[in-house]
């Protein structure tokens, strides 16, 4: 693949099986399915729950054990809800909701007509949270990689496309970028993982520990002149998904690279905060606090 957005894939047969299954159940049955596939996983099984544990222990979380369990039930349910919303086109409307202000300011920026770079995290369910943004604002594009597994990554571009997500890969999102944001769409970037290599960082403080921040979704919006807008999901006790808009940074009009590394450290602290207040709905898994592997 050269560049742009992912090919046409298909699923296997045998994969859609598990979705019709799970598509079958009602919405509000997937927590409780999705906390026992999470206890297995993060209880019984222990997929890295040291590390997790071990993170949360550093950015003083109250009581990490459950902390951690809480994490890995709600990744369970995500899971199960993207298999869920990949079923049958669903109505969003129910299940998703905004935070504050979040709604009205979304359509303020969009209105705009400039397009936006949304500065996207790891919390609650972001899948569902960009179908949602998607549904509701219209087309996005994320910037994102392929899964590991070939047959699950094409289940995964299936279902987000049909939502109105554009999947694009890393290589080549900047061209992307400039078609889309031309007529006031959206790009979505991840800010909390590792960027490949040094020069494409910046080092800040999150959650008890330096880390590599990536400045590609700064660096976005400075070259075109569009917002960046910092964003997270979280899912709330009546398992409705709420967006919230936790920072807008309006690059200068000629906006320099220690604009972009402030930008950068700044939504990176957002997200912190976020996270401080929402433990449980970050994916803690992750190797945030790794050096870049200086790929490209």
């Amino acid at each position: 693949m050269n560049g742009g957005t992912f090919a046409n894939a298909s699923p296997p047969a045998w994969l859609e099986v598990v979705p019709s299954a799970v598509g079958a159940l009602s919405f509000t049955d997937l927590p409780l399915w999705g906390a026992a596939l999470g206890g297995l996983v993060g209880g019984l099984l222990r997929v890295r729950r040291a590390h997790v544990e071990h993170a949360m222990h550093r950015a003083g979380v109250a009581e990490p054990e459950a902390t951690a369990l809480a994490m890995y039930r709600a990744l369970g349910t995500s899971a199960l809800e993207l298999l869920w919303l990949s079923r049958e086109p669903r109505d969003l409307r129910a299940l998703t909701g905004f935070d504050g202000d979040a709604e009205g300011r979304y359509g303020e920026l969009r209105r705009r007509g400039r397009g936006m770079v949304l500065a996207a995290s790891h919390t609650g369910n972001w899948d569902l949270a960009a179908c949602a943004v998607a549904a509701r604002l219209g087309p996005i594009s994320v910037v994102t990689k392929r899964l590991s597994l070939s047959s699950v990554d094409a289940l995964w571009q299936r279902t987000r496309a049909g939502y109105g997500v554009r999947l694009v890969e890393a290589r080549g999102a900047f061209a992307m970028a400039r078609e889309s944001l031309a007529v006031g769409a959206a790009v979505a970037m991840m800010i909390d993982q590792v960027p490949a290599h040094e020069r494409h960082g910046t080092r800040a403080r999150f959650l008890g520990e330096e880390a590599w921040v990536d400045r590609a979704p700064a660096t976005m919006a400075a070259r075109f002149g569009v917002p960046l807008v910092v964003t997270a999901s979280r899912r709330d006790d009546g398992g409705v998904q709420r967006l919230s808009i936790l920072d807008v940074l309006e690059p200068p009009s000629r906006a320099t690279a220690a604009w972009i590394d402030e930008a950068s450290s700044r939504a990176t602290a957002a997200l912190e905060r976020f996270v401080g207040q929402y433990p449980s709905e970050w994916l803690w898994m992750h190797r945030r606090w790794n050096a870049p592997r200086n790929l490209g």
